[in-house]
């Protein structure tokens, strides 16, 4: 007689380029400077920490073009 709850997955916290970079140290180990290059082509204005993350990686592994 075990009955199936099903828990609501909640959506992620979205925050605010701003409040992103203003903890960028604390949140992801890089300087703002390096958080504002990863989020700079983004058209949506704000992310969760997750998907910031994700964009970092992406960006940190990204070649330099020359």
């Amino acid at each position: 007689m075990a009955s199936t709850v099903k828990k609501s997955k909640q959506a992620d916290p979205q925050y605010t380029r701003a409040e992103l970079m203003n903890h960028a140290e604390a949140l992801f180990a890089v300087k703002a400077e390096v958080l504002h290059g990863a989020l700079y082509e983004a058209a949506q204005q704000t992310f969760s920490i997750e998907e910031t993350q994700a964009r970092l990686n992406q960006f940190m592994k990204a070649k330099v073009k020359g």
